[in-house]
């Protein structure tokens, strides 16, 4: 029961770490940019800025919802089935990247469901047309971790991970890690990590008199977004392996702040992409095929493999 806590305590420790270093680096990379100062006051005080506007926020209304705490809980709980380490896992299961895929998808679907509350009413049209968005936009991942499946013949992160001690996935796998990603890039914009995003447009995120509500949907964005970051590099980039004489630990933390600042720069070269209809179109031309074409020539190899054994 200690080690569990423990454990708990380090997933949490590590989220909130990371959720406060990769908002103030995107505030700042994208001030930068934009030719803004950023966090303002003045150097020494400018680092704890984001605590200060997190409280600035809840301020405004400290109101706990039932949807609030759902949202606040599966935040966190989409880390249970997640090996951060070879050790540190809650639940440790041979389907351990089903449970967290399914996780996710439940999250985001939480969070959209937030997002089409009114104050007097749901608009369910609305609610309906933002689900369709985000199912378009989890069917390359969907089909690029099948094909993962595929190769490694085992639905356990752990073993994907093990897996990799001679070579990364990505190196047979490019065309669905690059499809991941750019689903990753395109969920990066649409929720908006760096400012406000397309799904919430109209509803959701930036009412007035929001504030707890403000903050957990700011933190499941976050976390969305970190997920899926991890899981890529669990398994396409070796996850905690060791590289030579640098630590696994230290590599999966460098591997997740490079796909971050990568995203974050992405983010805001690819500006002028201003409307969630023009990333849908980007997904259903681009993105879906390509990742379909991947899963095609995967299974066909499967096949020939595992099943024929002519290769």
């Amino acid at each position: 029961m200690l080690n569990i806590l423990k454990k708990i305590f380090f997933i949490l420790l590590l989220s909130g770490l990371n959720l406060y270093i990769c908002e103030y680096f995107s505030n700042k990379l994208t001030s930068r940019m934009e030719l803004r100062r950023g966090y303002r006051i003045n150097k020494e005080v400018s680092i704890g800025f984001p605590m200060i506007r997190f409280l600035k926020i809840l301020s405004n209304d400290r109101k706990i919802s039932i949807w609030t705490v759902f949202i606040f809980i599966l935040s966190f709980l989409i880390w249970c089935a997640v090996p951060l380490s070879s050790n540190l896992v809650l639940v440790e299961n041979d389907y351990s990247l089903i449970i967290s895929i399914s996780l996710y998808f439940f999250l985001v679907a939480a969070l959209l469901f937030n997002l089409s509350e009114s104050s007097y009413r749901k608009i369910f049209s609305e609610n309906t047309k933002k689900l369709l968005i985000l199912i378009t936009f989890i069917v390359p991942v969907l089909l690029s971790i099948i094909s993962i499946i595929l190769i490694n013949k085992t639905t356990s992160l752990k073993e994907i991970v093990n897996s990799q001690y001679r070579y990364w996935n990505i190196l047979i796998q490019p065309l669905g890690f690059l499809t991941f990603f750019a689903s990753t890039s395109l969920q990066f914009k649409l929720l908006g990590v760096s400012r406000k995003g397309y799904l919430s447009e109209g509803t959701g995120i930036g009412r007035e008199g929001r504030g707890l509500d403000k903050v957990v949907e700011k933190i499941s964005v976050y976390m969305i977004i970190f997920f899926l970051i991890i899981i890529m590099a669990l398994v396409y980039l070796g996850g905690w392996q060791n590289l030579y004489v640098i630590n696994g630990g230290i590599m999966l933390s460098l591997k997740f702040y490079l796909i971050f600042f990568i995203l974050l720069l992405i983010d805001r070269i690819i500006v002028r992409i201003d409307s969630y209809k023009m990333l849908v179109k980007i997904n259903l031309r681009f993105l879906i095929p390509v990742s379909l074409v991947n899963f095609i020539v995967t299974f066909g190899f499967f096949i020939l493999r595992d099943v024929y054994n002519l290769i």
